[in-house]
């Protein structure tokens, strides 16, 4: 019989198991003189007082199986659906524990049995739930959870869980050793290495640095891990913080690598000897920078005002949400700015123009006390308002292009550069508080990475989105594939002079989900390659 029919005929033969009131029956043993150690793990019902022995059944799932005095099938099913516990009850009955426990009329209870705690089963629960821990930052008295435990009981019910002190002092640092030797020879096989950093505190007041590091694997794949999470005690100096990232690397065994270090822009992260510093955050200060003008900050004081009324107030939320219903708006609630979280401005003035009308209904309500004086967004504010989130829509979309954790984004940074710098020019129709915003934003961006434009063009025309360079001058962009150029054939002789193998490959481009941000903010993407076997000439990439 194959496997498959095997399985249908398990199937449709349960529900033999079960009597009328759906209790089950009772399995019996076989005869003493049923040597076979499928024995073990199957017995028959009784029919008029007499074994049915047409039909053997399973005691661990109470399948029923056709036996016509073979139990090839029957060795088969336990092998497939109930290995670990077939082979603990064969192994007692090869040392002679089993006795009269296994020939009792009913052996179901044995299959109820504690796993014992050094048990295959039993270890790859515990490392799932160790790994559930790590992955989900949970805290490691889940363990003592009561609906936890009913959850694994119900998933295992003869596995014991651990206890708190043995997750924390056993199971976790053997995962953190696990993973840490695994990162480690990933690292070790990395040309170069990347890595990132961050200071902050907990709400416990306690201050942290986190690093992570990236690499491109030889699959030219980004890999990206984060190192470690220490406590950073003193001073947050330059000087401090280098030496904790130097020391991290000396730990890490990557400071042979040359690492590149990329944070944010604070002072003492330049002074800890950053190599780059994050775009998405230089784009966060050009635009507070510009929300900080008089005339937006005092717009945006009113509305925040209003905003944190209906977070304060119970009864104004309630309020709000009957407006809604009745001016069929979606039931939305006011978001309050963060002024350390990207584009959160922004998108608190999109849901405050979203629920306007609700809004000013709920302020003008005789229900609500402080409605009045607090109404004070005329219709002016909401037409600059209106203003502001337009003009904002390129930084939000050049920051979500920022955002891509799958592939690097250091050729991203010249097209939406000189995109917003266009973005930002002053036109003729802007009104006030939106040239001065505009003015704002231009001063702030183009202090900074300055110096390191060659870095970004030559990014950019390496990446094949890119490559034509559409935002530079012919002259910028022949400099650029010039340089290129030249580099190109240094490591190429290079290469050849020390032996190493010359890679060639076909060439082409894949979509990335940053593509649909930078098509909304028209930067031109040329298409992708097709594939070919690239000439020795690198010239060829040019002129595809």
């Amino acid at each position: 019989m194959t496997t498959r029919k095997m399985e249908e005929a398990e199937t449709n033969n349960i529900s033999l198991g079960e009597r009328r009131d759906n209790t089950p029956r009772q399995i019996f043993n076989a005869p003493g003189k049923q040597k076979s150690k499928v024995w073990t793990v199957f017995g028959f019902y009784k029919m008029a007082g007499k074994l049915d022995r047409s039909h053997a059944i399973c005691k661990l799932c109470r399948a029923s199986l056709t036996y016509s005095g073979s139990t090839t099938n029957l060795d088969q099913h336990a092998k497939r659906k109930h290995g670990e516990e077939y082979g603990e009850f064969t192994e007692q009955k090869r040392a002679g524990t089993s006795g009269k426990q296994a020939r009792t009329e009913n052996a179901i209870p044995t299959f109820f049995q504690r796993l014992g705690q050094n048990s295959a089963r039993a270890r790859e629960i515990t490392a799932s739930i160790t790994r559930f821990i790590a992955k989900g930052l949970c805290p490691y008295n889940i363990v003592e959870w009561e609906g936890f435990q009913d959850l694994i009981h119900t998933l295992e019910p003869r596995y014991k869980i651990p206890s708190r002190n043995h997750i924390t002092n056993t199971c976790m640092p053997a995962l953190y050793a696990q993973v840490k030797s695994q990162v480690e020879e990933k690292l070790a096989k990395a040309e170069r290495v990347a890595i990132t950093t961050d200071a902050w505190t907990s709400c416990a007041t306690e201050s942290y640095v986190t690093i992570t590091a990236q690499h491109i694997a030889p699959d030219w794949e980004l890999h990206v891990y984060v190192l470690q999470t220490r406590a950073f005690k003193g001073s947050h100096t330059g000087k401090n913080v280098g030496a904790l990232l130097k020391q991290a690397c000396v730990d890490w065994k990557i400071l042979d690598k040359e690492p590149a270090l990329v944070t944010d822009n604070a002072t003492n992260m330049v002074l800890a000897g950053v190599d780059l510093m994050c775009f998405a955050h230089t784009i966060n200060l050009a635009t507070q920078k510009a929300f900080k003008v008089d005339t937006v900050a005092r717009l945006l004081g009113k509305v925040r005002r209003v905003v944190g009324f209906f977070h304060r107030s119970v009864r104004a939320a309630e309020i709000l949400q009957d407006k809604q219903k009745q001016l069929a708006l979606p039931t939305h609630k006011l978001i309050q700015d963060v002024s350390t979280r990207w584009n959160s401005t922004q998108i608190m003035l999109e849901r405050v123009l979203e629920q306007q009308p609700a809004i000013s209904a709920a302020l003008m309500s005789r229900d609500l006390r402080r409605g009045e004086e607090l109404n004070t967004l005329k219709d002016k504010d909401f037409c600059d308002v209106e203003d502001i989130v337009k003009l904002m829509v390129p930084v939000k979309l050049v920051t979500i292009s920022m955002c891509e954790d799958k592939r690097p984004t250091l050729s991203v940074i010249s097209p939406v550069r000189e995109k917003l710098k266009k973005t930002f020019e002053a036109a003729d129709e802007d009104s006030v508080v939106i040239r001065e915003m505009k003015q704002a934003f231009r001063e702030d961006l183009e202090k900074r990475n300055t110096g390191l434009e060659d870095l970004f063009h030559t990014a950019a025309a390496l990446d094949p989105r890119f490559k034509s360079l559409p935002f530079l001058t012919d002259h910028d962009a022949e400099r650029t594939f010039a340089n290129i150029t030249v580099k190109a054939t240094s490591l190429h002789n290079k290469a050849l002079a020390t032996g190493d193998p010359v890679h060639g490959g076909p060439l082409q481009t894949t979509p990335c989900q940053t593509e649909p941000a930078l098509g909304e903010l028209g930067i031109r993407i040329d298409a992708p390659q097709t594939q070919h076997e690239p000439e020795d000439d690198v010239q060829v990439y040019w002129r595809e």
